[in-house]
C-alpha cells in the first residue's frame, strides 16, 4: 500500500507541468526510476544476509528495494509512531528479525526444510553439537569429546576472536544455519569485485549524463549539448541528479549499516580438529508448516575432523533502539535522495536513465550471485531414515548410531549374580567397548537436549523414548524408596547391571561379545531419596529401542505380546499357568505360542506374525503396548531382580479379593505397594506390573504362601459361613486349590476336605448336602487337573499328573473317604452318603498299624479315637471328655504320623485348634506330641493356624519345657526352629526350659537351649538358677558349660549365699575350683556375714575344701556380723586340723609382711 500511495503522488511531477514529458507515451522511460523502489524479495534476503560494511557498500550502489530499506528500518529500529505510520504497529519484533535479521534470537530461529533453511518463530527443536578431538590426560590416548559451542570454547577447543567472549550468551545454543550452512559464503575477493564494479556502473552513470569533452562548463553547457525532443535539457536536471544519487547512495547504505549492526557477530574458529553436526527431529509443527527430520555436518574432507572449520554467531543488537537522530537522517537522505534522483532523471536524456536501469538489474544480478551458492539438496545424512526416525522421534538414537559407527544394539539377560555376593560392585564387568561407548554418547545427547538450564534452547521432553524413559527412572527411585521403607538394608549407593551386545557398521565388523553396563542409584537430599541418572536410561532403552526398529520392517505394525515368568523353560510350566492365574490374570487369557517366535536370551517380549500367533508351548501375553514400553519393563525386570536379592522377606498380608464379574484374585499388600510404584509413573497397566513383577518374587522365592490356610483367607471363609454362604466358602478355597502347587496346594486341598467335613457337621440339612456334594467332587476327580481341563488352551502333553501326583491324590481320596463313611456311621442321619460312597468305590477302611504292629488292640484304639475325633459334634463336652482319654490321644496321633495319613492329621489338628478357644491346652500337646513324633507337618500347621507354639497346659508347662525335661533333642530343636522361645513363659515362671534340662541331666538341651538364645541366669520362682540346679545335682559338665555361657558367680539366693558358699562342701569340690576358675569371688559373704571358708570349717568341716579355699588366697581374718573369723569358728567347733592349718596360714601370712615391716622402719 505505501509503494502505490508513494508511485501516485509521484503522478503531478509527471503530469503537471507541459515542460515535461507525456507519461503515457514514455512508459518504459518513466518506470525506469520506480524500480529502484521496489524489489522487495531481493532486498529482503540481501539484508537479512548482511553481516560487514563491504556488504552495506554493496547493497547502496545501484540499488533496488528503496522502500523496502525504508520500512525496513522502521520496523527493525523504528519507534512506533513511524511503525504505525508504515502500517505495522501490531507487528512483533520477530515477525521483523525473522524477515530482515541474519541473527537468531529469543524470538527467532532456523530450521532445515527439506535442503533449505526456514526462519521461524519461537524455539523450535533443533541442536548444534560440535565434536572435537582431545587427549585422554589418564590414557593419553585421543578420543572424541560432544558438546555445544560454548563446551567447545569452555574446553578450548574452539576459540573467538572477539574481545568478549559469548559463553554466556543465552542464544549461542541457538544455531545459526544460514550464516554456516545454509549458504556458502564465496570469498571476499567476489565481494571487493561487486563493490568496485559497482562503484564504476555508479559513476559512470552520473557521468553519462554530460558531455565528455566538456570540463569546467559542465553545467552551463550541459542542456545545449544533450538535447530531449529537440529541445535543451532543464537546467535542474543534472544538479538534482547528482545531489539525488548521493544522497540516496548515503540513506541505503546507512540503512544497510542499520540494519547490520542491529546484529552482533561472533567468529569462531576450531582450534582442536572438529565437526560440527546439527540435528533437527522430525514432524516438528512450527507455524503452517510440518518439519522434517534433518541432520547436516560441516567437516574436513573425507569426513574428517578439521581445524579449519568456521562458525559465526550473529546475535540481536540493540544498540540503535531510540537512536531517532540517526534513524531520521538516514529516512530523510534516503527519500529526498530518491526524489532528487527521481527529478533529475526526469529532465536528463533518455540515455542515463537507461543507464541507470541497466546499472540497477547489474547490480541485482552480481548481488544475488554473491549468495547463490547454497546447501546442496543431499546434505541431509539421515534422508534414507527419516520416516523410521519419525515413527518414534528418535532422532538422538539414530544419531548417536550415526556417530559411533553401529550397526546393531541389543539388551541381553545376564546370568543371575549368586545371592552370596552383596552388590553387583563385587561382580567383574565384562567390557564391551562399542557398546559402551554409544551408550555413553547417547547419553551425552540427552543431557544435551534436556539440561534445564540451557533455556534458550528447546528440550525435547515430549520424545516418546524419552517420556518412557522418565517413567521407568521414577518407577526405580520409587520401588527402591519403598523397599528401604520395609527396612531393608540397601546402602547409599546401589547397582544394577545390564548386559548388551553391539555390533559396527564397518566392512567387516563382528559382534561383540556380550558386556555389562552398571546404572547406579544414590540416596540424596534431607530425606535421603533415592536418585538415579534418568539420560543413561533413556540412552540404553532409546538405542535399545531403535535397533528393534532398524531390524525388522514389521517391528512399527506387529502386536506385542510378553512371555510369561522368566525363560522359556518357565513359561512352559504348569506351574506358570497356576501362579498366572492365581496372581496376575485379570482380563487378558495366556496363550501358548511356539518358542522360535521369542529369544529369551535377549528380551522377554516378542512380535506377533502378521498371520497371528501360532500353537506352541510357551505361555504368553498378548498387550497392546508399544515397542518402548516392553523395552522399559525388561529393564525394570532386570532391576528388579538385582534389588530382590537384598531382601530376605517380602512380608505383608496375603488374601483373596473380590475382581469384576465375581471373580477371585490374589493379593498382597506388598505387591500391591510395588504395582502402585508401577503404576503410579505410567509403565503400564496393573496386568504389565504384575506380569513384571510376580515372576521376579518367584524366581528369588519371594513370592508369598497364598493357600487356604492364611490367615486373612480364614478370616474370610469364616465370614462367609457366619453369613451362611456356605457356597461362597467353598468357591474360595477351590479356586486355591485349582491355581496351586507344591504344598500351597496339598495344605489348600486339606482346608477344603475339612471345610466339607464341618459342613457335614453342621445342624442344618442344606448344608450337609452341600458339603457332601462337594466331598463327591474330590472324590471324583483330582480339583486341579479338572481346572485346566476346562481352560480355552490346548494343554501341552508334558502337562499331564505325574505318578508322584498321582499317588498323593489316591491318598488323599482315601483318607476323605474315610473320614466320610465314618461320619455315615457314627453321626445320626447321615446315612444318606452310603450309597454315593460305594458307587464311587470310596474304601471303608484305612491299613496301617503302630509301631511294629504287634500290639493290634492299641491300632484299634487309635483308629477308634480319630474317628471320635473327627465325628465330634458337641465340641465342648465330647472334646473335655476325649481329652481325659490321654492315650489314645497319643496313639491316635502316632498312628496318622507313622501311616503317613497327612490329611487325617491335618483334620485331627484342626479340630483340636477349632476347640483351642474352650480347651486351650490343645494346642499343647499338640505342639509336644509334634516334636515327640519330629512331625513338621503337624508343626507347620499349628503355626499356619495361627497357634501360640509357647501355650502351656494346665501345669504352665509349654511343649518346648516337656521337650526339655525329657531331653528330646530333636523335638526341641524342631519348637526352637519353628520360634519357640527358649526362655519360657514369664508368666509361669515354674516352668523354664533351660532350668528343666538342668534339673534332668541333659547336657545337649542345655547346649542346644543356649545356643539359640537361653538366659543363663534365668530363675525360677524360688529363685534358684540354672547353675544352682547344676550344682545342686553335681552335673559337672553342666555347671562347666554354663560357666562358659555366661552364668553369673556372685547372684545371690534367699540367705544372700552365692554359688561359691554354697559349693563349699566335699561333694562340690570340682565345682567349687570350677567357680574358682571363672572369676567366683572367694571371699563373699552372706547376709550373716560369714564366706564360704568360715562355711568349711563351722558347716562343713571340710578339709579339701579348706585348703583349695586358702590356696585360692581366701582371707583367714575376715569376720562375719558377730566379730568372729574363721579361725574363731573352727575352735568353736573343735576341728583341730582346721584350726592348725588356720593358724598355718595366718603366720605364713605375717611372714610374708615381716620383710616389707622391716624395709619400711627408718
Amino acid at each position: 500500500m505505501l509503494s502505490i500511495l508513494f508511485f501516485i503522488s509521484l503522478f503531478p511531477f509527471v503530469k503537471a507541468d507541459d515542460d515535461w514529458d507525456d507519461f503515457t507515451n514514455n512508459l518504459a522511460t518513466d518506470l525506469a526510476p520506480l524500480i529502484t523502489l521496489f524489489g522487495e524479495r531481493l532486498t529482503k534476503q540481501f539484508l537479512s544476509e548482511s553481516i560487514s560494511i563491504l556488504d552495506n557498500v554493496i547493497f547502496a550502489l545501484s540499488p533496488l528495494g528503496v522502500l523496502t530499506a525504508v520500512v525496513s528500518v522502521i520496523r527493525i529500529c523504528g519507534s512506533s509512531s513511524l511503525r504505525a505510520f508504515v502500517g505495522r504497529a501490531q507487528e512483533g519484533p520477530a515477525e521483523a528479525e525473522s524477515e530482515l535479521l541474519p541473527c537468531v534470537s529469543e524470538s527467532t530461529a532456523e530450521l532445515f526444510n527439506d535442503g533449505g533453511i526456514t526462519r521461524v518463530f519461537g524455539r523450535p527443536k533443533i541442536v548444534e553439537i560440535v565434536a572435537w578431538q582431545d587427549v585422554n590426560h589418564k590414557t593419553g590416548e585421543k578420543e572424541t569429546k560432544i558438546g555445544t559451542l560454548k563446551d567447545a570454547l569452555e574446553e578450548k577447543a574452539w576459540s573467538c576472536n572477539n574481545k568478549v567472549l559469548p559463553t554466556e550468551l543465552p542464544e549461542l545454543d541457538i544455531p545459526n544455519l544460514s550464516l554456516n550452512k545454509g549458504i556458502k559464503r564465496r570469498d571476499q575477493f567476489w565481494f571487493h569485485c561487486a563493490a568496485i564494479l559497482g562503484g564504476v556502473l555508479q559513476t559512470g552513470r552520473c557521468f553519462s549524463s554530460f558531455e565528455p569533452e566538456i570540463t569546467l562548463t559542465i553545467h552551463l553547457r550541459y542542456h545545449y549539448h544533450f538535447k530531449k525532443d529537440d529541445k535543451a535539457v532543464a537546467s535542474y536536471a543534472f544538479p538534482l541528479y547528482l545531489i539525488g544519487t548521493t544522497l540516496l547512495f548515503l540513506g541505503m547504505f546507512f540503512c544497510a549499516f542499520i540494519m547490520e549492526r542491529s546484529s552482533k557477530e561472533f567468529y569462531l574458529k576450531a582450534e582442536k580438529p572438529s565437526k560440527i553436526y546439527w540435528l533437527q527431529p522430525g514432524n516438528q509443527d512450527v507455524g503452517d508448516q510440518v518439519f522434517n527430520a534433518f541432520l547436516a555436518v560441516n567437516e574436513g574432507p573425507e569426513s574428517s575432523m578439521t581445524k579449519k572449520l568456521r562458525y559465526t554467531k550473529s546475535i540481536r543488537d540493540r544498540r540503535f533502539d531510540r537512536k531517532y537522530l540517526e534513524i531520521y537522517s538516514t529516512l530523510t537522505s534516503t527519500v529526498l535522495g530518491f526524489i532528487f534522483q527521481f527529478i533529475g532523471l526526469r529532465g536528463l536524456h533518455a540515455s542515463v536513465i537507461l543507464a541507470q536501469l541497466g546499472s540497477t538489474f547489474i547490480m541485482s544480478i552480481i548481488r544475488t550471485c554473491l549468495r547463490t551458492e547454497r546447501m546442496a539438496p543431499d546434505e541431509n545424512k539421515m534422508k534414507d531414515d527419516r520416516d523410521l526416525m519419525g515413527h518414534k522421534q528418535q532422532e538422538l538414537d539414530a544419531f548417536a548410531f550415526y556417530l559411533e559407527n553401529v550397526e546393531y544394539f541389543n539388551m541381553v539377560l545376564l546370568p543371575d549374580r549368586p545371592a552370596t555376593i552383596p552388590s553387583p560392585r563385587f561382580v567383574p564387568h565384562v567390557d564391551a567397548p562399542l557398546a559402551r561407548q554409544l551408550i555413553r554418547t547417547r547419553t551425552q545427547l540427552a543431557n544435551l537436549t534436556s539440561n534445564p538450564n540451557q533455556s534458550s534452547s528447546a528440550t525435547w521432553d515430549d520424545m516418546p523414548i524419552r517420556r518412557m524413559a522418565h517413567n521407568l527412572a521414577q518407577t526405580i527411585e520409587s520401588t527402591m524408596d519403598l523397599i528401604s521403607g520395609w527396612g531393608v538394608d540397601l546402602g547409599k549407593t546401589f547397582e544394577f547391571r545390564l548386559g548388551f551386545e553391539c555390533r559396527g557398521a564397518s566392512p567387516g565388523s563382528v559382534t561383540q561379545s556380550p558386556g555389562t553396563y552398571s546404572i547406579g542409584l544414590m540416596r540424596c537430599g534431607d530425606a535421603l531419596r533415592w536418585k538415579m541418572e534418568a539420560s543413561e536410561i533413556e540412552a540404553i532403552l532409546g538405542l535399545w529401542t531403535w535397533s528393534l526398529y532398524k531390524s525388522g520392517d514389521d517391528c512399527k505394525s506387529s502386536r506385542l505380546f510378553r512371555l510369561v515368568g522368566l525363560s522359556e523353560e518357565e513359561a512352559s510350566k504348569k506351574e506358570t499357568y497356576l501362579y498366572f492365574h492365581k496372581w496376575i490374570f485379570r482380563q487378558t487369557e495366556a496363550r501358548l505360542v511356539p518358542s522360535d517366535l521369542i529369544d529369551d536370551s535377549r528380551r522377554l517380549f516378542g512380535f506377533e506374525p502378521k498371520e497371528g500367533l501360532p500353537l506352541g508351548n510357551l505361555l504368553v501375553i498378548k498387550t497392546e503396548n508399544e515397542v518402548e514400553t516392553m523395552a522399559a519393563q525388561d529393564i525394570f525386570i532386570q532391576f528388579l531382580k538385582e534389588v530382590c536379592l537384598n531382601v530376605k522377606e517380602l512380608g505383608g498380608e496375603v488374601d483373596v479379593v473380590s475382581g469384576i464379574q465375581n471373580s477371585l484374585l490374589g493379593s498382597c499388600t506388598r505387591i500391591d505397594e510395588l504395582v502402585s510404584c508401577f503404576e503410579a509413573h505410567s509403565l503400564g497397566s496393573r496386568e504389565d506390573a504384575l506380569l513384571c513383577i510376580v515372576p521376579v518374587l518367584r524366581n528369588r522365592n519371594l513370592l508369598p504362601d497364598l493357600a487356604a490356610d492364611c490367615a486373612k483367607v480364614r478370616a474370610r471363609r469364616e465370614q462367609l459361613i457366619s453369613q451362611g454362604k456356605w457356597k461362597n466358602a467353598f468357591d474360595l478355597l477351590r479356586w486355591l486349590c485349582e491355581r496351586s502347587e507344591g504344598p500351597q496346594f496339598q495344605r489348600s486341598v486339606y482346608e477344603l476336605g475339612y471345610l466339607c467335613l464341618r459342613a457335614l457337621l453342621n445342624n442344618s440339612e442344606t448344608v450337609r448336602k452341600e458339603g457332601f456334594a462337594q466331598v463327591c467332587k474330590l472324590l471324583n476327580s483330582d480339583i486341579r487337573e479338572e481346572f485346566l481341563q476346562t481352560q480355552k488352551i490346548l494343554l501341552p502333553s508334558d502337562w499331564s499328573m505325574s505318578q508322584d501326583r498321582i499317588e498323593w491324590w489316591r491318598s488323599f481320596s482315601s483318607e476323605l473317604g474315610w473320614t466320610a463313611w465314618s461320619i455315615s456311621e457314627e453321626v445320626p442321619g447321615m446315612s444318606f452318603m452310603e450309597p454315593a460312597l460305594k458307587s464311587l468305590n470310596v474304601p471303608q477302611s484305612l491299613p496301617g498299624v503302630i509301631g511294629t504292629g504287634q500290639d493290634l488292640q492299641a491300632t484299634e484304639d487309635a483308629m477308634r479315637s480319630m474317628q471320635d475325633w473327627l465325628t465330634l459334634r458337641d465340641l465342648v463336652n465330647a472334646g473335655f471328655r476325649r481329652l481325659r482319654e490321654e492315650e489314645d490321644n497319643r496313639l491316635c496321633f502316632e498312628w496318622a504320623v507313622e501311616n503317613n495319613y497327612h490329611c487325617l492329621l491335618y483334620f485331627l489338628l484342626l479340630k483340636w485348634v477349632e476347640l483351642n478357644d474352650r480347651i486351650p491346652f490343645l494346642i499343647t500337646i499338640a505342639y509336644t506330641l509334634a516334636a515327640t513324633k519330629h512331625s513338621h507337618l503337624a508343626t507347620q500347621t499349628l503355626l499356619r493356624q495361627g497357634t501360640n507354639i509357647d501355650a502351656t497346659d494346665v501345669q504352665g508347662h509349654t511343649a518346648l519345657f516337656n521337650q526339655a525335661a525329657v531331653g528330646h533333642v530333636e523335638g526341641i530343636v524342631m519348637l526352637l526352629d519353628n520360634g519357640a522361645d527358649p526362655n519360657g513363659s514369664n508368666e509361669a515362671p515354674n516352668a523354664r526350659p533351660l532350668i528343666a534340662a538342668v534339673y534332668g541331666g541333659h547336657l545337649m538341651a542345655v547346649a542346644l537351649l543356649l545356643q539359640y538364645g537361653a538366659d543363663a541366669n534365668m530363675t525360677d520362682q524360688h529363685g534358684m538358677s540354672a547353675l544352682l540346679w547344676a550344682m545342686a545335682s553335681d552335673y559337672i559338665d553342666i555347671v562347666e558349660l554354663l560357666l562358659s555361657s555366661g552364668a553369673e558367680t556372685e547372684s545371690v539366693m534367699s540367705d544372700g549365699s552365692t554359688a561359691l558358699i554354697w559349693a563349699s562342701t566335699d561333694k562340690s569340690l570340682p565345682i567349687l575350683e570350677l567357680l574358682i576358675k571363672h572369676g567366683a569371688d572367694i571371699n563373699a559373704q552372706d547376709t550373716d556375714g560369714k564366706t564360704a571358708l568360715m562355711r568349711a570349717v563351722s558347716r562343713e568341716r571340710s578339709l579339701p575344701v579348706l585348703r583349695v579355699l586358702l590356696d585360692k588366697g581366701a582371707d583367714v581374718h575376715m569376720e562375719d556380723d558377730k566379730g568372729r573369723t574363721a579361725l574363731d569358728m573352727a575352735r568353736k567347733a573343735n576341728f583341730h586340723e582346721a584350726v592348725a592349718i588356720l593358724k598355718s596360714s595366718d603366720r605364713n601370712s605375717l611372714a610374708s609382711w615381716l620383710p616389707d615391716l622391716t624395709s619400711r622402719s627408718p
